[in-house]
């Protein structure tokens, strides 16, 4: 994500879910500033790590002198390059070295070292053999935030937990949540941007999509509202702070995280434990109101598609379909929802408004096919699949900017990937998800937003169907 991102509009014209008439209509201006083109500033100082790559990778080299048959390329870090590999932007060095080394190398990062693949058939192999290869780093830096959440679940446990989320996003659902959550969340934004943009005023965006996707998912999941366009949510903070917290602890020289006593007298590990403890305290207590009213009025599910009027959340519907779980999973659960969808979704609507205000073509065409389908009042669940054009800018966006940018799993037994490349029991994987999207030897004009390059009539693009050239929020 861009650390800023601020926008300066004339008249208000962000895709209000229903049209904002305007006495005297002006020419529709739009600027996007990001700090992640600026220079640093003079006399910057780069961030100090116990990771150096340079000695890292002499060391790598030396140990499998003689004795690396895997045929992977080593990859020569710099210490320049660490900043991006501690708390900034991870992906970036990945995709230098991808041109240096190809779309397979390995990377000495921390006490680790890691088989970067930014190739479609590998991605592939190693995604799809799922008794092979299993989420390992990811599951042992998160489970402090994720518990046994579906976020890292895997085997029994994961198929178990989707099979208990899914049925409660069916279509009567979705279409409810979309006329009583996302239209009235988006006409609060709206009415929060107006007298900025009535103004010419420049406007924080990812903070703004932040908190107005918190409000969908509190309201959606939770039937909670977080009120985060009007109030400061300490959720937000907290969340923020326990994902930086699993990125740090990814490169971490030292483990020392695993040892509680440790987690109990270091700065970094109390703020990320307090925040964990935000976000928990925050999804049990819904939980247990909304189990109270359940049991008061003795709700179950008896119905296809059964949507509570008064309360058509997520969370309501796993609790009315008395599925037995203990509190702790289907806290864990909820909590996978609401920190990953959060996150994610804010990420998706920042990326996306960045690229149309850079490219005033396909904004103009955006806008156009939103009021030809629209015709000025609210979207519905139904018109979803005449926005094409809109939908492709999210998807080329999602190409650009994937969220997440890397894919991390762990070889479980010795496996030999496409092209020849062996790997040894343990090895951990990073997928560059930002690589495989910008590649040039996947994609034409692959760092160019082009919402056309997807058949307006075609199926949306995902893995499947396009063989993993384009990975669609895979976990």
């Amino acid at each position: 994500m861009p650390s800023s991102l601020s926008l300066s509009l004339t008249p208000l014209s962000v895709f209000p879910p229903r049209r904002v008439p305007t006495p005297s209509p002006k020419p529709y201006r739009l600027s996007v500033k990001s700090s992640i083109n600026k220079p640093p500033d003079a006399g910057t100082t780069k961030p100090s790590s116990w990771l150096s790559p340079d000695w890292l990778t002499s060391l790598s080299r030396s140990l499998t002198a003689g004795n690396d048959v895997s045929g992977i390329p080593v990859a020569s870090a710099k210490l320049d390059d660490v900043s991006d590999l501690l708390g900034g932007a991870l992906f970036l060095p990945l995709f230098k070295w991808m041109q240096d080394y190809g779309p397979i190398y390995r990377l000495a990062a921390g006490p680790r070292n890691f088989v970067v693949v930014s190739d479609p058939a590998i991605a592939k192999h190693v995604l799809r053999n799922y008794g092979k290869y299993a989420k390992g780093l990811v599951a042992e830096v998160s489970e402090f935030l994720f518990g046994s959440g579906f976020a890292i679940a895997e085997g029994p446990l994961w198929t178990a937990r989707r099979r208990a989320v899914v049925p409660s996003l069916h279509k009567r659902y979705l279409s409810v949540i979309v006329d009583r959550v996302f239209c009235r969340c988006a006409e609060r934004l709206v009415e929060k941007l107006q007298p900025d943009a009535l103004n010419g005023t420049a406007v924080n965006m990812e903070a703004k999509f932040s908190q107005l996707t918190l409000d969908v998912i509190g309201l959606s999941v939770f039937n909670y509202n977080f009120d985060s366009l009007n109030t400061d949510s300490p959720v937000i903070e907290a969340v923020y702070t326990a994902l930086k917290e699993a990125e740090a602890r990814s490169t971490d020289l030292l483990p020392y995280w695993k040892f509680k006593f440790l987690c109990k007298i270091i700065p970094r590990q109390i703020k990320a434990e307090e925040a964990v403890s935000v976000i928990r305290k925050t999804v049990e207590d819904l939980i247990e109101k909304c189990r109270e009213i359940v049991e008061s009025e003795g709700e179950r599910i008896d119905v296809e598609e059964y949507v509570n009027d008064s309360d058509p959340s997520i969370l309501r519907f796993l609790l009315a379909s008395r599925e037995e779980v203990s509190s702790v999973q289907l806290r864990d659960d909820l909590l996978s929802l609401l920190v990953a969808g959060h996150e994610t979704t804010g990420s998706v609507l920042t990326w996306t408004l960045y690229l149309l205000s850079k490219d005033s073509s396909s904004l103009a065409k955006a806008q156009e096919e939103v009021d030809r389908v629209l015709q000025g009042r609210r979207p519905t669940y139904e018109d979803i699949k005449d926005l094409k054009f809109l939908t492709r800018c999210i998807i080329e966006s999602l190409r650009l900017y994937p969220h997440p940018p890397v894919l991390i799993r762990r070889a479980q037994v010795p496996d030999e990937l496409p092209g020849g490349y062996k790997l040894d029991a343990g090895q951990d994987i990073m997928i560059s998800v930002y690589n495989i999207h910008r590649s040039s030897e996947v994609w034409d004009r692959a760092e160019e937003f082009v919402p056309e390059r997807f058949d307006l009539d075609g199926p949306v693009p995902n893995e499947t169907n396009t063989d993993f050239r384009f990975a669609l929020l895979l976990q």
